[in-house]
């Protein structure tokens, strides 16, 4: 796709025989336009990102002097956490932790000549809390190295076939010099946990003390000697250690500042200034819009409302049947107030309709048009992957933390509880719908009512949802493209461009002087990361997916499960028998169609397809499959009762037969029943069988016809002489059943004897 915008890890390349302002392949690292700032990194030589004018590498990109390019990673840095081994992961996290700091402060790194002193020093110290030992160059390397590949964690991972490093060793870091001159040493774990108890005993409490008191309180509990009133036992002071013994001033509220913004929320519920806390800072609209509003696709807001509106089934052409009202899903850009997603459906909140959620907002709208059948009479010219998503903090989280796997790598974020203004453009977005709505089209109405005005609502319904999409999208695209939003923020600069306070002009100026959070997207690879994910477990004969992905009963107990067939599982010994404990995998499905799912491999997404004891669900969705399963216990329960039933006469013969030769036997001794000659009590039986079985040969072969017996007779004279001799013959001939009866007698003879 062509564009004449750049976006964070796009590769630019010189076009050749142009005056181009690079000379080698670059990859885009940081973007700022305020600042008219653009690092990109030379990938031949991965030194430090070299520093552009944005605004000449954008118009070297509209005179087509520059190229951009996507950014291709190999396989292995693709794969999922459950397919790195063990060893690699830990190695990738710690350093990944140690680089941290300075892709937290990317910008500072970046523009500072002397790579952000204070940066580095948070760097060495967090590895030497990981316990790696590391010099400057290597530490560059490592950030480098995590930006040339997209900023993305497997960086890290070692290259399949590469071999292993050799560990190194290094000279050992001495602390921090003080002002005094003298030489402090690092600060360890010990210490950490002695400073967050100081902090949850002085700081985070109803009267919190100042640093400075708090690491007064430090020297006199962890890093002094009581001095002991030797006449009355008394603690009167304390010996403080000398400056090289101890941390420092500076390291004690370098780490107690770090550990308090980690837990800000619990230090403001433990000073109880939430209440304040919420009313003058974290509730005000302009910061939380400075932060979240940086640019377009920083941050989309997603909300649900059941709409005031009754509508009548699609299918009834005489629109008789009603079918209630429908939720709406709504998705707005926090920068520009753009609505760049909504969804109609009777559905309830789930996994899946957070996935519809996010892949209307995310694909191509266009397609999504077509596909529901709704005309497109304004440009919708929004597409491409978010960083963050928001929502409410008491809806929507579970199924949103189910609707996408980590490949996704989307943000979630929440707005708190008594913050809904955080959220109050997309809620304000349905009360736009609805105002519109009211009075336009039938049956629609307030929000409280009484009971009798709402039978007259539903009574005045005529639309279909296709129609409400038709009428909804034109009013969003509209709104996009031309309403003169009052509210909408704009700057200096923006005013400066000619950007009014329209929407979309807003979101298109992002995406040229803005750019770095909207990421590009395939259709079907977006389309797979959003499947509901699930977890799998391998048998000998099967894949099975538990009954809680599919649905749950009304009791809350989970269903039965589904097997599966799955070829890459069965060709790669995952289903032997003697493995020991079953292997357990990762899944993406489509809760309405269960014919197939997806399984995580190392090698890539593949199929599972119903195995054959679950074939009668092919093309159901999980509802239906759910119902099926129900009806078909209830079904197999009562056959099995009729079963039991139809047996009891068997039970009730056997009884019957038994009682009746117990009449008719005599009394009989443990010797006689065990010297007596099986093979002579058998001859009666044997006999009988042997009469039965010739008497069944003769009644089979009795319609054999004699013609056909005659062709393969010996031809023989037709005088008396012959016939007399042919008789006399035939007369002689033992029969073919006798000699039958006598091999099965002799045979059967020998057997028992």
């Amino acid at each position: 796709m062509t564009r004449d915008f750049i976006q964070l890890n796009d590769i630019i390349t010189p076009v050749h025989g142009e005056n181009s302002p690079i000379s080698a392949a670059h990859i885009v690292v940081f973007i700022d336009a305020t600042t008219n700032r653009l690092f990109a990194m030379n990938l031949k030589t991965k030194n430090k990102p070299d520093w552009f004018s944005f605004s000449e590498i954008t118009e070297a990109l509209k005179d087509q002097r520059i190229a951009c390019g996507e950014l291709k990673l190999p396989d292995y840095m693709l794969l999922s956490d459950q397919y790195i081994p063990e060893n690699q992961r830990i190695k990738r996290d710690q350093k990944l932790a140690v680089i941290r700091p300075i892709i937290q402060q990317l910008e500072t790194f970046l523009v500072s000549r002397s790579y952000g002193k204070r940066l580095i020093q948070k760097c060495f110290e967090a590895a030497q809390e990981a316990g790696i030992k590391l010099h400057r160059t290597q530490l560059y390397k490592w950030v480098y190295t995590y930006l040339s590949v997209g900023s993305i964690p497997n960086a890290f991972l070692r290259k399949p076939g590469s071999g292993q490093s050799q560990n190194k060793v290094y000279t050992k870091k001495t602390g921090p010099r003080r002002n005094d001159g003298s030489v402090g040493r690092m600060r360890t774990e010990r210490d950490e946990k002695h400073i967050q108890a100081i902090a949850r005993t002085h700081i985070m409490c109803a009267n919190p003390k100042t640093y400075e008191e708090a690491y007064s309180e430090y020297k006199d509990k962890y890093a002094s000697d009581p001095v002991v009133d030797h006449e009355t036992g008394e603690i009167v002071s304390y010996k403080h250690y000398s400056p090289e013994l101890r941390l420092s001033e500076f390291q004690f509220k370098a780490y107690l500042a770090d550990f308090l913004r980690e837990n800000r929320e619990t230090v403001i519920a433990k000073q109880g200034k939430t209440d304040s806390f919420n009313k003058d800072k974290k509730g005000l609209k302009g910061t939380f819009d400075n932060f979240y509003a940086q640019g377009p696709g920083h941050v989309y807001q997603i909300d649900e409302t059941p709409l005031s509106i009754e509508l009548v089934d699609e299918f009834d052409p005489l629109r008789q049947r009603r079918v209630g009202r429908p939720t709406c899903y709504t998705v707005v850009d926090t920068f520009s107030r753009a609505w760049v997603g909504l969804l109609i459906t009777f559905q309830k909140a789930s996994a899946h309709t957070a996935r519809e959620v996010l892949f209307t907002a995310f694909r191509n709208k266009q397609k999504f048009c077509e596909e529901i059948g709704v005309k497109l009479n304004e440009p919708w010219d929004i597409e491409g992957k978010c960083r963050m998503i928001m929502v409410d903090n008491a809806e929507f989280r579970a199924e949103l933390e189910r609707s996408f796997s980590k490949d996704a790598h989307i943000e979630q974020i929440y707005n708190t509880e008594g913050n809904s203004q955080q959220k109050g453009l997309v809620e304000r977005k349905h009360k736009t719908l609805e105002d519109f709505l009211f009075g336009v089209v039938p049956g629609v109405s307030k929000t409280k009512i009484a009971e009798h005005l709402k039978r007259k609502v539903r009574k005045d319904a005529l639309l279909n949802i296709r129609e409400l999409y038709q009428i909804l999208i034109d009013f969003i695209t509209r709104y996009n493209n031309h309403y003169p939003l009052e509210t909408l923020p704009i700057s200096k600069e923006m005013r400066r461009d000619g950007v009014r306070k329209i929407p979309m002009e807003k979101f298109n100026w992002g995406l040229r002087n803005r750019g770095g959070f909207l990421r590009e997207v395939d259709e079907r690879q977006l389309f797979l990361e959003l499947l509901e994910v699930g977890e799998v477990t391998v048998h000998p004969s099967h894949v099975f997916l538990p009954g809680k992905y599919i649905k749950k009963s009304d009791s809350g107990s989970s269903g039965r499960g589904l097997r599966y067939t799955c070829g890459w599982t069965l060709n790669n010994g995952l289903q032997e028998k003697n493995i020991g404990k079953r292997p357990r995998l990762s899944c993406r499905f489509m809760r309405y169609s269960m014919s197939k799912i997806y399984i995580e491999t190392s090698d890539g997404l593949q199929p599972a397809y119903l195995d054959e004891s679950d074939r009668l669900y092919e093309h159901m969705s999980d509802e239906q499959i759910s119902s099926a399963k129900k009806e078909e216990a209830i079904e197999m329960q009562a056959l099995a009762e009729q079963y039991a039933e139809k047996q009891s006469a068997t039970r009730v013969s056997a009884k019957n037969a038994v009682s009746t030769a117990k009449h008719q036997q005599a009394e009989i001794t443990i010797n006689e029943a065990n010297t007596q000659d099986l093979s002579l009590n058998k001859e009666a039986g044997l006999n009988a069988e042997i009469a039965a079985s010739k008497a069944l040969f003769e009644n089979m072969t009795k319609e054999i016809s004699p013609s056909t017996e005659e062709v393969f007779e010996p031809k023989v004279s037709d005088t008396p002489s012959s016939k007399k001799e042919c008789s006399s013959q035939e007369s002689n001939e033992p029969d073919i059943s006798d000699i039958f009866a006598e091999k099965m007698a002799s045979q059967l003879n020998r057997r028992n004897q």
